[in-house]
């Protein structure tokens, strides 16, 4: 199931960068197969990922989508497939990737004199290191 969880976000990560959106079929499907996963091995375990995605919608919602609710559902349909150390694995590489993505961009602009388009970091994309990580540490 990791393959599978892996193959979810790494096609997820494409879309975010491409369109700056998730297909909704590939948060259902990434979702029917983690609750089917968190349900053979106790959902309790996965509490973190659970939680850590209804707080990233609620911020989305809160924010009008600031924080995309992409984001936030990707994480909750993959609570299933990851105990509470993976998730925070993944969560902190994906912010530590996006600060240092982030920190690039305002050095950039502060270079250039503020110039610049409004801009906006794929958090799905910077997950996915994190994710390859978990995945080989799986193997």
């Amino acid at each position: 199931m990791r393959w599978f969880w892996f193959a979810c976000l790494t096609a997820a990560a494409a879309e975010d960068m491409r369109h700056r959106s998730i297909s909704v079929r590939q948060l259902i499907v990434c979702g029917i197969f983690g609750f089917i996963q968190g349900w053979k091995t106790g959902i309790w375990n996965h509490w973190a990922g659970l939680l850590a995605g209804a707080a990233m919608v609620a911020a989305s919602r809160l924010t009008e989508e600031s924080i995309g609710s992409g984001d936030g559902w990707f994480i909750l349909a993959s609570a299933g497939y990851m105990e509470t150390e993976e998730m925070l694995i993944l969560l902190l590489g994906g912010f530590g990737i996006s600060w240092i993505v982030s920190m690039g961009i305002i050095l950039g602009r502060i270079r250039t004199g503020g110039k610049g388009i409004r801009t906006t970091i794929p958090l799905l994309a910077c997950m996915w290191p994190a994710g390859l990580w978990i995945l080989i540490r799986a193997l």
